[in-house]
């Protein structure tokens, strides 16, 4: 038997007929549901308990506040006969955790420096309305089914202050017993992205600590990993850090390709700039809009294919730095090994992303992203 509130089938409000249960986080249930009135998919969250909570309701409220392209909307809040719901955009896609933990290993610059502006500007219109966010993370974050990321949406503003209740009185739990951290998927999940203050005293975090969650963000997508790791480790190092200053590592592959070098400093100083022990070191969201719309990078569609035939040369008993990529529609695309980002190869057999420039005889591919199989 399932606990979930609701089942495929249910009608709550007599308007919103549930289709499935989508996913549980740390606070609360999440479904896909049709608006029967409107006619449309949307998303209802319910807290886990299924009762009335009216920390919903100010969050649903302050949701409604922050209308961007790159926000999931607010659509409604409901109240009825003691069950607590609220009604989202639906996005069809996944959660940017979802496709750091499925799809990469990590983000090319063009890629990581696309996801970044946008989160960047959806951060931006919810401090000119004076909110914040305070549970910045990947899976706070959708992403469309197109591989080429070409919509970004940040989600559960409209629960921001029952995240900022679970939280908060889960961090004082753990301050008094050490095990909060293991049991609590809310604050496991919120830690490698939360800023240092929020430790000290989490009611006073403001919007600078949405600035360093976006710079941990940011690092993860170039990386593969978030800056001081996850969970207790992620306590640890930020603990080393405060006392002896931040002191980050540039991701591996940094340097390593040419076309890309200044796209990769401006976003490792972007980085650097965010992940200030002060938070009043810290840019505001509109300084990095601002310096998010001044880099240069590639948004052009993407596409998968299979890496064949690598190490080919055009000269008769060598070998080379190119190689192809074939995919099921169009065939063969060229490409070169200083555009290939991956951690190993490339080698035959490898699933990649790719954008394809015209070229001859056959397509240019240029960047190349290893992908996970």
């Amino acid at each position: 038997m399932s606990n979930h509130r609701f089942k495929a089938g249910d009608l709550p409000l007599g308007r919103y007929e549930i289709v499935k249960f989508l996913d549980s986080g740390g606070m609360q249930e999440v479904y896909v549901a049709n608006d029967r009135t409107l006619n449309r998919k949307v998303v209802l969250k319910t807290p886990k308990s299924g009762t009335s909570d009216k920390r919903f309701a100010r969050g649903a409220a302050m949701g409604a506040r922050v209308n961007h392209p790159n926000v999931a909307a607010t659509y409604d809040y409901f109240d009825d006969e003691g069950t607590t719901g609220l009604i989202e955009e639906y996005i069809v896609g996944k959660d940017l955790g979802k496709r750091l933990a499925e799809d990469y290993y990590f983000m090319d610059p063009a890629l990581a420096a696309h996801t970044m502006h946008h989160l960047a500007r959806a951060i931006h219109e919810a401090h000119r309305a004076d909110i914040c966010h305070r549970d910045l993370k990947p899976s706070n974050i959708m992403t469309s089914e197109d591989d080429a990321l070409s919509v970004i949406k940040l989600t559960d503003f409209g629960i921001a202050k029952l995240a900022e209740s679970q939280i908060g009185a889960e961090m004082d739990l753990f301050n008094r017993e050490n095990s909060t951290l293991t049991s609590s998927k809310t604050l496991l999940g919120a830690v490698p992205y939360m800023a240092p203050e929020c430790w000290k005293d989490w009611k006073s975090a403001g919007q600078p600590n949405d600035i360093w969650a976006l710079g941990c963000i940011a690092f993860h997508l170039l990386d593969g990993n978030p800056p001081f790791g996850s969970g207790f480790t992620a306590l640890k190092n930020l603990t080393v850090a405060e006392r002896d200053g931040v002191k980050l590592t540039k991701p591996a592959w940094f340097g390593s390709h040419s076309s890309t070098a200044a796209l990769e400093n401006e976003l490792w100083s972007l980085i650097i700039s965010c992940i200030q022990l002060d938070p009043t070191a810290r840019p505001t969201a509109q300084t990095v809009v601002n310096i998010c719309d001044s880099l240069c990078y590639a948004a052009s569609p993407r596409q998968r294919g299979t890496v064949d035939d690598f190490g080919i040369s055009f000269v008769s008993g060598g070998r080379g730095n190119f190689g192809f990529i074939q995919d099921s529609v169009r065939g063969k695309h060229f490409f070169h090994r200083s555009d290939f980002f991956g951690a190993e190869g490339p080698k035959t057999g490898q699933p990649v992303l790719f954008s394809e420039y015209p070229g001859v005889p056959q397509p240019r591919s240029c960047p190349v992203l290893l992908l996970r199989s």
